[in-house]
């Protein structure tokens, strides 16, 4: 089984993705409302797949995707943000994000999680 970690400011954003993993089969085993938080969720649960909001209280997503690289330079993060500009999109591409979902046009985020999926198995 796939576990996953959202870290996202806005409960109902969790929720809504909480629904939408679990869906597709992917366990939630932690949720965080901010950078810092979804930090010490990373080291205790270890997830396969973070979903992760750049707009965050204490540290924005890319300083988040930035800790969580030095932790497991492996991790696999999907970025969802209302602030999907081409600069934001490729800031976060050149730090390993594995995808970019620009809220709220998640009309991508059922095949980039099949992608995922895919990719994890091999």
């Amino acid at each position: 089984m796939i576990n996953a970690l959202i870290i996202d400011d806005s409960s109902f954003m969790r929720t809504w993705l909480k629904k939408v993993l679990e869906i597709e089969s992917i366990y939630v085993v932690a949720e965080a409302a901010d950078g810092i938080e979804g930090i010490m969720e990373y080291k205790n649960h270890k997830p396969d797949l973070v979903l992760l909001d750049f707009v965050l209280p204490r540290m924005n997503g890319l300083q988040t995707l930035m800790q969580l690289k030095r932790i497991n330079p492996d991790v696999m993060v999907i970025v969802c943000s209302s602030l999907g500009d081409a600069y934001t999109i490729e800031k976060f591409a050149k730090h390993g994000a594995y995808d970019f979902i620009q809220k709220p046009y998640f009309e991508r985020l059922g095949t980039v999680i099949t992608r995922f999926k895919s990719d994890f198995i091999k």
